[in-house]
């Protein structure tokens, strides 16, 4: 996901420096609630090293601060705070004050770091911030790699008009609740990088918008819900490496149209690939190692070639390098390590490749 963060974050921070032309002309001031809710939170900073709030002055116009938009109007819309690794230094500590729920317009909430690594840039602490359920028109939430902790709400799903969700990286534990169901607008789900324990519930059969799970790096057990199998017409990209999960890999992947990016590794799921994956014509990086796999394996063609192959660590006897894997024209990182290989590297010709065997 790198690639696609790194670009978002980009775009991030052209809409910020653009802030100040994302508004009406008309409005000379913006409106004194938004005012007092962001001179609130930003009294709740302990720490600014670059002095990124130095814009916020009382009495001036909040939609020129930095990382506020007013896109119509004298209402804040978005609140966009970006840490960076410019400079080495970190960018804000503190909390969140539930006076930003002054903001009834705002529509998009985000403290990410822009760094190319995952980085504790921002250092937001607290639970969950409960002040979102309070904003009706919030559709955007992306709190990640700060230092939020606790458990998520247990009406989370109260929050129903969310179409992204992104808290990556930070310290929250618990379950995920059930009532994450009502989310039925959500496209983006990014629960990854924190200490949730439990099953993945069993509620996809409602959300059938999402276009990405992560749920990686958690200690998440048990076995996949079938209701993950409402999301093949939808869901992209399957993050849910570095968990506790175990089983077999359901044949449903199967009919997931539109799935490039599938992540089981560092599990501990047994049995064979379906051999039905031979069917996913969109998937372009595959990775299931360290898990307790067995072969045989799927012939898998899909229309661009595979991309990246993880297939370490588990039980599979391949002897050679399959045909498949040779052929892919798109391929560039290839691993199987502990995969049963005996032919020498000089009898391998492929298209192109990192190899690790």
């Amino acid at each position: 996901m790198n690639s696609s963060y790194l670009f978002t974050s980009f775009i991030f921070a052209a809409v910020i420096s653009l802030g100040c032309c994302l508004r009406s002309t008309g409005a000379a001031t913006c409106h004194p609630d938004d005012e007092a809710g962001l001179l609130s939170f930003e009294a709740g900073i302990t720490e600014d090293p670059l002095g990124i709030l130095s814009s916020w002055k009382k009495g001036s116009d909040c939609c020129s601060w930095f990382g506020v938009i007013c896109i119509t109007g004298d209402r804040v819309t978005e609140l966009r705070m970006l840490g960076s690794s410019v400079l080495g230094v970190g960018f804000l500590s503190g909390t969140i004050s539930p006076s930003l729920a002054k903001l009834e317009h705002l529509k998009t909430l985000s403290f990410t770091p822009f760094s190319f690594q995952h980085t504790h840039l921002l250092n937001i602490t607290g639970p969950f911030p409960e002040f979102l359920f309070r904003l009706p028109k919030l559709r955007y939430v992306t709190i990640r790699d700060n230092h939020l902790s606790g458990p998520l709400p247990v009406n989370i799903g109260s929050l129903s008009e969310l179409v992204e969700l992104d808290l990556e990286g930070n310290r929250l534990t618990g379950p995920i609740p059930s009532s994450i169901s009502n989310l039925t607008r959500l496209t983006w789900l990014n629960l990854g990088g924190n200490g949730l324990s439990g099953t993945i519930p069993d509620v996809f059969k409602s959300m059938k918008e999402l276009r990405l799970i992560d749920l990686s790096r958690n200690g998440l057990y048990g076995k996949l819900p079938p209701s993950m199998g409402s999301l093949a017409q939808t869901l992209t990209s399957l993050y849910l490496s570095q968990n506790n999960l175990s089983g077999t890999i359901p044949d449903y992947f199967s009919e997931f149209k539109a799935l490039a990016t599938f992540d089981l590794s560092r599990n501990r799921f047994t049995g064979v690939v379906p051999m039905s994956f031979a069917k996913l014509k969109s998937l372009f990086h595959l990775k299931l190692s360290h898990n307790l796999l067995t072969g045989p394996l799927p012939d898998l063609n899909p229309l661009n070639g595979i991309a990246s192959l993880d297939l370490s660590y588990n039980k599979f006897h391949l002897k050679t390098i399959p045909q498949w894997v040779t052929s892919s024209p798109s391929m560039y990182d290839l691993k199987l390590v502990k995969c049963g290989i005996k032919m020498n590297i000089e009898e391998w010709e492929p298209v192109r490749t990192g190899l690790s065997f």
